[in-house]
């Protein structure tokens, strides 16, 4: 066998093994990202309150009840935020009618954790939504 072969087998081969299989391992660990509030919005919610969340997404021709305009949410509340208000209703404490049923809302389990490992994911989640929503506020 060559000098080349032999470099081969003892060298290139298990550094490469290694490489592929740490790097499988790291990926395992990682923690889950959470998406953007943004991401999110145009994700679960953009089809029915539109992109830019005023109500006109491509869905309203098919729904019985009107999507709320979410860039008035600070407006309708004197000029604060309702924060507490948004995080009920995202967080499925309040029924709205057009998003479904707690059993079935319109953006799944999305924000409540499978496990206990997934919990700081789906907080965040549900942080960044209502940040989002905060930011588009007129």
């Amino acid at each position: 066998m060559s000098r080349i072969g032999i470099c081969f087998r003892k060298i290139v081969i298990p550094v490469g093994l290694t490489i592929l299989f740490a790097s499988n391992v790291l990926a395992k660990k990682k923690p889950a990202i959470a998406p953007t509030g943004r991401d999110i919005f145009m994700e679960r919610c953009g089809v029915c309150h539109g992109e830019d969340g005023k109500g006109n997404g491509p869905a309203v021709g098919s729904l019985k009840i009107a999507p709320a305009d979410l860039t008035v949410l600070s407006k309708n509340n004197g000029g604060v935020f309702p924060a507490e208000r948004v995080k009920r209703v995202v967080g499925q404490e309040v029924d709205i009618t057009a998003h479904g049923s707690r059993e079935m809302p319109i953006w799944g389990d999305l924000f409540h954790a499978k496990t206990p490992a997934d919990q700081q994911t789906a907080n965040e989640r549900f942080t960044n939504l209502v940040s989002y929503l905060e930011s588009i506020q007129q």
